[in-house]
This record gives C-alpha cells, structure tokens and sequence, in this order.
C-alpha cells in the first residue's frame, strides 16, 4: 500500500480562507437577518406558547418585549384550526402574520387563548 502525501501549506490556507469566509457571510446574515421582537405560537387545541432561540413557554397574560429600534416585530403563528385574538393582533388558522409596532408603550385586548382571563397585554419596553 502506498503512504498518502500531506496536504501542502498552501492548500490548507486556502481551505481555511475558505472556511473563514463562510463563517463571516453567515453572521453577518444573522446579524441582519429581520427577525421579530416576539414570536407567538397557537397551537392545536388553542395552546399558546412564546418561542425563544432555544425555548418556549406559556403565553403569560402580560407579555413584555423589548423594542427593537423603530419598529418593533410581534409574530403570530397560528397552528390551530379557528382563529385566534391575541390581544389587539389576530390570526386566520394556519396563517404567519407579523405586526410592527411603531411605539413603546402598553397594549391589551382579548386573547382567545387565555380561557380564565380572556385578557394578553403586551407591554413594549
């Protein structure tokens, strides 16, 4: 059997100028990337839940988010099969739907979700 040769210096620098490249375009597309402030998901049976990077957890009935510059991003994402109000956003079944809120401030309404209070308030700090 014959010994395999080492890769040569410049071969190896051009794989990592490679690698390097890649790693900076696809953070600098996370970096701007448009994502929303908040994402909200309905699911079957009405359920809803607040998704982050790596996690979720229940709608709470008041719900605060940071703002994001100018226009803050509120995602709805209902999975269920009727639409939901959540607060002063809605949401047709199977539909995605941003809303940009323009202002800090404090905003409530019904939530079809919240079967004792039947109220959300989002409070966009």
């Amino acid at each position: 059997m014959g010994a395999r040769s080492a890769p040569s210096p410049s071969s190896v620098r051009r794989s990592v100028g490679i690698a390097s490249i890649i790693v900076a375009i696809a953070v600098a597309t996370w970096l701007v990337w448009d994502r929303p402030a908040v994402e909200i998901r309905v699911e079957r049976g009405g359920n809803a839940f607040v998704r982050g990077f790596f996690k979720k957890s229940p709608l709470p009935e008041t719900l605060f988010v940071r703002a994001v510059e100018s226009h803050t991003v509120i995602r709805i994402v209902n999975m269920d099969t009727v639409k939901h109000h959540l607060g002063i956003f809605d949401a047709n079944p199977g539909e995605t739907r941003d809303f940009n809120v323009a202002y800090a401030g404090t905003f409530g309404g019904y939530c079809s979700a919240h079967s004792a209070s039947k109220q959300l308030v989002y409070v966009i700090e």
